[in-house]
């Protein structure tokens, strides 16, 4: 509603626009509408963005202040449309408050939206740890873990760019999802020298269930410090 609400406004100023005979007054209004467009399209990838993370069922916490904006906007817009002129616009502030209205929307949803992605990317997508650590726990003189550690290592890459990136599209969401699977599944041949609990630890935390906290034993958790790879887990309710 608040970008239909943006959109309503702009063509507005794109009709008053034409119709003034006024040069001063069309420059004006032509002002206006550039740079409303840019909020306007700000406004637009967010709202495409949420929409594309919904549609997988990632949740997503409200932005604030939405619905005072949406408020804001429709009345400019009320005031706009009784005298489409520049001077209504500016009169009293209202665009100075337009502006920063839009502008405090857009960047609450956008770090709002980048908490909420990394809340899921973190408790639904692969848990592993990176490949400099993940070496430490396989039989590196194995040709099998070789191989499966350069792929391992390539995939990692490709996942971990998504990490605070929020995705624009279907197509690049849909990739992640391809890459966090196929990281949980390749299997190494584990070091015989890391305890069996230890083992069991990080072949829970490579798939995408993850490990229940039956498996952090003090065991596993002194393994994890002694190697100072504690610090990559964390404990999320399900």
């Amino acid at each position: 509603m608040l970008l239909n609400d943006a959109r309503i406004i702009r063509s507005r100023l794109v009709r008053a626009e034409a119709a003034s005979s006024s040069i001063e007054e069309a420059n004006a209004l032509a002002s206006k509408k550039v740079e409303l467009e840019q909020h306007v399209g700000r406004v637009v990838m967010l709202t495409r963005r949420n929409s594309l993370l919904r549609n997988e069922g990632i949740q997503l916490t409200p932005v604030q202040n939405a619905e005072k904006t949406r408020q804001l906007i429709t009345q400019i817009g009320d005031r706009f449309r009784e005298s489409p002129k520049s001077g209504t616009l500016v009169d009293k502030q209202r665009w100075t408050k337009l502006t920063a209205a839009l502008t405090e929307f857009v960047a609450s949803g956008e770090t709002q939206q980048k908490a909420d992605w990394k809340v899921y990317f973190s408790s639904k997508l692969f848990g592993g740890v990176p490949p400099e650590q993940r070496k430490q726990t396989i039989l590196q003189t194995l040709p099998a873990n070789k191989s499966a550690l350069e792929r391992y290592t390539f995939l990692y890459r490709c996942f971990n760019e998504h990490r605070n990136t929020v995705p624009s599209t279907a197509e690049a969401l849909r990739e992640l999802h391809t890459y966090s699977k196929d990281l949980a599944d390749i299997e190494f041949v584990e070091n015989d020298d890391v305890p069996p609990s230890v083992r069991a630890f990080f072949s829970a935390t490579s798939t995408a269930i993850g490990a229940s906290l039956d498996l952090l034993t003090p065991e596993v958790i002194e393994w994890l410090h002694t190697n100072k790879m504690l610090a990559n887990y964390v404990v999320r309710a399900r």
